[in-house]
């Protein structure tokens, strides 16, 4: 990491990240927040939740197949100007109007998630790109690391400002994190050598492009399953992230500051993952890292379900932040070396359509259950999630034994 941190390329790369998720972590953690305390809130989040899920949903196929033929850079730009054209907008009508109509909280959340969807696939392509798979884990480390400093202090920012600034002061400071970092990324050298590949670009129609990324996963079975499992602790925190506000206000009866100290105990445990699971991945193998990762997000649940009170709550997060970055890091650099970058687009979205599909499932089914139950139930259900998707990890986790596993060919 140390290298890796004298690059300048990486030095900017972090500093135009960790402004941006600032900016995103912000919206995401105080506009949901702000919405489950209005009347018959829980259930509007659930179904704004929903909705911008199934959006986002029919979104990826295109976005995958544009990711592959046009320039990674350009598309983090596009994202970085997005951000910063819907926040300020949403500021300024705050500000103009001088109130926040639940519409407003709805399309902030929308833009912000949409933000955060756009985001990272063609960050991760980019970083495939520019970087050499020697460097795959401390690169993965770092960047979890980043992510998580980043969502720490938004956390931070936000217990302290939602219930004492106003919403529209709120999104303005996120809308200059985003004009930031993308004057930062803009002196980023880079060069699209993903578009002399035949794979890339082929005349196929977009929907054929998301079909050919399934090709190239279907040629690899083993490995689909075990992508498809290890996504899942990933999934479950997105989840998550609609349920514990809920969970926090009607079943521990806490305000926003316990809400937002989570936050921080989450990404504190992250940011001991992205500093200690490289190192267990290259000693001890990427799969056991993974397993160990998932095994800490089903301990942390149990103690959701089982004990619900603050001090357990913070412990809780501390072990859901370490298990779920863990086993990011490790499939991350699994995934940069085992999927060639000229399909990485492609079949990045496909993953990213599963990761949708699941998402939407439980999240509506969470919100049938919210209906009638509570938080708790719900949690439950997680967990037996979680357990299946750890059996499939075991089922298939030779593909992740490889000491220096060789990229498939991409056709």
């Amino acid at each position: 990491m140390k290298t890796l941190l004298r690059d300048t390329r990486v030095q900017r790369l972090l500093l135009a990240n960790i402004t941006g998720s600032i900016g995103s972590g912000v919206t995401i953690i105080a506009v949901p927040w702000l919405l489950v305390h209005r009347a018959h809130g829980d259930q509007l989040y659930g179904w704004t939740t929903l909705g911008t899920t199934i959006a986002l949903f029919l979104l990826m196929p295109y976005y995958g197949a544009w990711l592959d033929r046009h320039s990674r850079k350009t598309m983090l730009l596009v994202g970085e100007a997005f951000g910063f054209a819907a926040t300020l907008s949403m500021g300024l009508w705050a500000l103009t109007t001088g109130e926040v109509a639940t519409w407003q909280l709805i399309t902030s959340y929308f833009c912000g998630m949409l933000y955060y969807t756009l985001h990272y696939p063609a960050k991760y392509a980019f970083l495939q790109q520019i970087f050499v798979r020697s460097q795959y884990q401390s690169l993965m480390g770092l960047m979890e690391i980043q992510g998580q400093v980043a969502m720490m202090i938004a956390g931070g920012l936000a217990s302290m400002l939602v219930d004492r600034v106003p919403l529209a002061i709120i999104l303005l400071l996120d809308a200059a994190t985003y004009l930031f970092s993308f004057c930062v990324q803009s002196t980023l050298p880079y060069e699209a050598t993903h578009l002399h590949d035949a794979a890339t670009t082929s005349p196929a129609g977009v929907w054929a492009a998301l079909a050919e990324g399934g090709r190239w996963l279907g040629a690899h079975r083993r490995l689909s399953v075990f992508f498809a499992c290890t996504l899942v602790p990933f999934v479950l925190v997105m989840v998550s992230n609609y349920l514990f506000p809920i969970y926090v206000a009607t079943v521990l009866q806490a305000d926003a500051t316990v809400f937002g100290r989570g936050e921080i105990v989450f990404a504190v445990g992250a940011m001991l993952a992205g500093a200690l699971m490289p190192l267990l991945a290259t000693k001890r193998g990427a799969d056991r890292a993974i397993l160990l990762g998932t095994l800490l997000c089903m301990a942390s649940l149990v103690l959701v379900v089982a004990l619900p009170r603050q001090t357990v709550y913070y412990a809780a997060l501390l072990l859901f932040g370490f298990g779920n970055a863990g086993t990011r890091v490790a499939r991350s650099a699994l995934f940069f070396s085992l999927v060639p970058n000229a399909v990485m687009g492609r079949v990045g979205t496909f993953f990213g359509v599963f990761d949708r599909v699941l998402r939407t499932v439980l999240t509506f089914a969470m919100t049938l259950v919210l209906a009638q139950a509570s938080a708790v139930l719900c949690f439950t259900v997680l967990l037996a999630v979680l357990l299946a998707a750890l059996a499939g990890t075991l089922a298939t986790r030779d593909v992740a034994r490889k000491p220096d596993p060789a990229a498939p060919p991409a056709s």
